[in-house]
C-alpha cells in the first residue's frame, strides 16, 4: 500500500524569509520617490543597484513614467490580463485554428 503525501511536504525553500513580491514593492517605492525628486534613469539604477531599463520598468509598472511605447505597453499588458484562457485567445485570433490542433503534441494545454 502506498503512503500517502502530507500537505506542505516536499522540499524546504532554501531563503524562507524571501519574499519578491515585497522585493519588487520596496525597489518599486524606491524608484518613485527617486524619480520624483527629478533624477535621471542613471542615477536611480547606480543608487538603486539596478540598471537604467530595469528602473524604466519599475516606473512605467508603477505608473509614473509616461511615454508613447510604455502607453502601449501597459494597454498591451492590460488586454492580456483579462485573458484567463490562453487556448482561447490563441484560437480567437488565429486565421487557421486547425494548425494549432496538428501541433497538440507540442503543446499539451492546446
Amino acid at each position: 500500500m502506498k503512503k500517502t503525501r502530507k500537505p506542505g511536504g516536499g522540499r524546504k525553500k532554501l531563503k524562507p524569509e524571501y519574499d519578491a513580491g515585497k522585493n519588487l514593492k520596496e525597489q518599486m517605492e524606491g524608484a518613485v520617490a527617486l524619480y520624483d525628486s527629478e533624477m535621471s534613469l542613471q542615477t536611480i539604477g547606480d543608487e538603486l543597484g539596478l540598471n537604467p531599463i530595469k528602473v524604466r520598468k519599475l516606473l512605467i509598472t508603477a505608473g509614473v513614467y509616461e511615454s508613447e511605447v510604455a502607453e502601449k505597453v501597459k494597454n498591451t499588458f492590460e488586454e492580456y490580463r483579462e485573458t484567463k484562457d490562453y487556448k482561447t485567445s490563441i484560437l480567437s485570433n488565429c486565421k487557421h485554428p486547425e494548425t494549432f490542433q496538428s501541433l497538440r503534441y507540442l503543446v499539451p494545454a492546446l
